[in-house]
């Protein structure tokens, strides 16, 4: 395989893998110096079978300043757990990690100190990541800009977008450093659904992902979200909002935040269930403002544009399409661990989400209503501080059930300690076909293994969820029951009277009854689509028959 002359990366492709079997694998590189001599250099490691027959263990991180580098404590309790899959959601690189700084133009000289950076995370990871899939994908760090609105594709002049850095919209990094980021994060995925590249020729990476029984969908939350001089009008900042502001004066229509075409590919992956017997969406950032102080000095704001709570329009219809699926979402990028579920125009309404901790803080972010009197009701059993529903800025209901805050005093001379400070660490999610549940743990970057869980976590960690739980839990109209014989999982896809998908979701045997919002005529669509064998039924809230397979 030929290596890229820009990004160093040498992509080639097997078809047909017989991926029912581990299979070890050797990597050849052949070095040519100039007085004619030749060393061959290997890199060697396993490509595991594709783990169907067992829970699939999910490795969640985001987010790495070097002051922790190479992350040790962090990365050897990875290796002990074992995951199946790792999922670095972005960040991997920092403007300051290196020990030094950044170099913006030319192209060429961008490229390499960029290379430098990205070099530090397979230093720190690359032991784990030969033998176990990786999911990787850019955020706005890795084209070396604090927010990313990239609106499709725009770019933008350095001299322009130093004016207003943090809310100009487009890429101002050179095109060809963008594509070597884009190539060093995203080659090792499955190729884009439509490879059709953004404006000024920007490659796209949205995907799905079949691994185990669990169905991924990989987006981006920046290359298409619209930029914030849509709405903002105020001095200073204009992706920080430090006043009181209604709701819909922040909101317009055609906003977007995963765009057309990402929201078209769920909307087509919501109905695809080929052995899966979870749906998963994996991408940078939470659908909601999650937090309320922001730095070290822990400034309040009232919100950050920056989050993936605006827009308000191009949010709900990104949490809208994850409920169809009944998806969970895990992401990052908030240096704030939280889980929680996203509401709609009530609290509760639709899927759970696992923001993940970072793996070292830099910016530190806080979620603290409660020491700003901000109304948050509904507390979980645990009663634990700052939980409970709670409204952002932008208008979305938002139900936190655990959360991991920084300590008070965040600097130490001691890198280690002062990471476990500002709440780093990282997240495991579990996936059990058996049940459909999904248990979910956030470790502090010191984890001891050897001692109980409660240490080693974050408070309201370990939480296990179902997957049913993801389609909300505010749907309390009853459709006719489905009967399931034997110990198969069917699938079952709810219509509305338009032919609309309401959801998709691969129950978990036995009974399961179908609830929907509002009365109506309704198609329940049940069956196994590894066979294409499928039933239909008409059926209305009335209906009082027992639907049997």
């Amino acid at each position: 395989s030929e290596i890229d002359e820009n990004s160093y990366v040498a992509k080639f492709k097997i078809e047909n893998w017989p991926d029912n079997v581990d299979h070890t694998y050797r990597l050849a590189y052949t070095e040519h110096f100039e007085d004619g001599s030749t060393k061959t250099n290997y890199r060697e490691g396993l490509i595991r079978k594709d783990p169907v027959d067992k829970t699939l263990v999910v490795g969640g991180f985001t987010c790495q300043f070097d002051y922790g580098f190479p992350y040790t404590p962090l990365v050897n309790n990875v290796a002990e757990i074992n995951p199946d899959l790792l999922y670095f959601s972005g960040d991997q690189i920092y403007e300051a990690n290196g020990g030094y700084g950044i170099i913006r133009y030319p192209a060429d000289r961008a490229i390499l100190n960029y290379l430098g950076k990205w070099y530090m995370f397979g230093w720190a990871f690359g032991d784990l990541m030969k033998d176990k899939p990786t999911i990787t994908i850019p955020d706005d760090h890795e084209v070396f800009q604090g927010n990313l609105w990239g609106a499709g594709g725009k770019t933008i002049s350095l001299e322009d977008w130093e004016k207003n850095a943090d809310a100009s919209v487009g890429f101002v990094q050179p095109l060809e450093m963008v594509d070597v980021v884009m190539q060093t994060n995203c080659s090792q995925l499955p190729d884009p659904v439509d490879p059709t590249p953004m404006d000024n020729s920007i490659a796209v990476y949205y995907t799905d992902l079949l691994y185990g029984n669990v169905s991924f969908a990989i987006v981006g939350d920046w290359v298409f979200k619209s930029g914030v001089e849509n709405v903002s009008w105020w001095d200073g900042r204009r992706d920080h909002i430090k006043f009181p502001v209604e709701a819909v004066k922040l909101d317009k229509p055609g906003l977007k935040l995963l765009g057309e075409r990402q929201l078209e590919f769920l909307d087509t992956w919501a109905e695809d269930w080929v052995n899966a017997e979870f749906k998963c969406l994996l991408s940078q950032t939470i659908f909601a403002n999650a937090s309320t102080h922001h730095g070290g000095n822990k400034m309040f704001l009232y919100g950050d544009m920056d989050s993936g709570g605006w827009p308000k329009s191009g949010r709900d219809r990104a949490v809208k399409v994850m409920r169809k699926a009944s998806a969970f979402h895990i992401c990052g990028d908030q240096h704030l661990p939280s889980f929680a579920q996203y509401g709609l125009d009530n609290y509760r309404q639709a899927g759970w989400v696992f923001c993940t901790p970072a793996i070292a803080v830099g910016y530190q972010r806080s979620f603290l209503p409660e020491e700003l009197n901000i109304p948050i009701q509904n507390k979980p059993d645990h009663q634990l501080d700052n939980t409970g529903e709670f409204t952002d800025v932008f208008g979305n209901p938002h139900y936190v059930y655990a959360l991991g805050n920084p300590e008070e005093k965040t600097k130490y001379a001691n890198r280690y300690r002062q990471a476990v400070s500002r709440s780093s660490g990282f997240g495991i999610s579990t996936f059990d076909p058996v049940t459909g549940d999904i248990r979910n743990e956030a470790y502090r970057f010191d984890a001891d293994l050897s001692q109980p869980l409660e240490q080693n976590m974050f408070p309201g960690w370990p939480v296990t969820i179902n997957k049913l739980d993801n389609l909300g839990e505010d749907a309390k109209i009853q459709l006719p029951t489905i009967r399931v014989k034997g110990d198969k999982h069917p699938v079952v896809k709810l219509y509305d009277d338009k032919n609309e998908l309401v959801y998709a979701v691969r129950t978990n045997g036995g009974d399961y009854s179908p609830k929907v919002r509002k009365p109506g005529k309704y198609k329940i669509v049940v069956g196994y689509p590894e066979n294409e064998i499928w039933k239909e039924f008409e059926v209305t809230p009335e209906s009082k028959e027992i639907i049997e397979l």
